[in-house]
């Protein structure tokens, strides 16, 4: 499996739930991790990438980011929720499927009622 940097690394950095900002190759490494890497192909594309950096501390780093991650609070899991919904609503009504734009509607509904 060839890893391929995509554009994803840089807003996952302006939308981290964790308090201090996460360098960008272990921004990269939770990247390639989430398309299924394995951790070999994630040393190698690592070392190649960022031939600088200390693997190790950027393995930590991406445990923390993890780790944060698993904590959100409700409003933010709410929040991204519905922000999705949106995107998901919109890519559908741009290709016509009206059926899918309905549910979605019926999901936000559903997300926007809760408090």
């Amino acid at each position: 499996m060839a890893i391929k940097p995509s554009g994803s690394a840089t807003m996952a950095k302006s939308h981290t739930l964790a308090t201090t900002p996460t360098p960008p190759p272990a921004l990269a490494v939770v990247d390639w991790l989430l398309t299924g890497a394995s951790e070999q192909q994630v040393r190698e594309a690592l070392a190649a990438k960022y031939p600088g950096v200390n693997g190790r501390q950027v393995l930590t780093q991406v445990q923390q980011q993890l780790a944060a991650a698993g904590n959100p609070s409700a409003d933010s899991v709410r929040g991204w929720c519905l922000l999705s919904y949106r995107k998901l609503y919109q890519q559908m009504l741009a290709v016509g499927d009206f059926n899918g734009c309905r549910q979605v509607v019926k999901e936000i509904s559903v997300l926007g009622c809760k408090q």
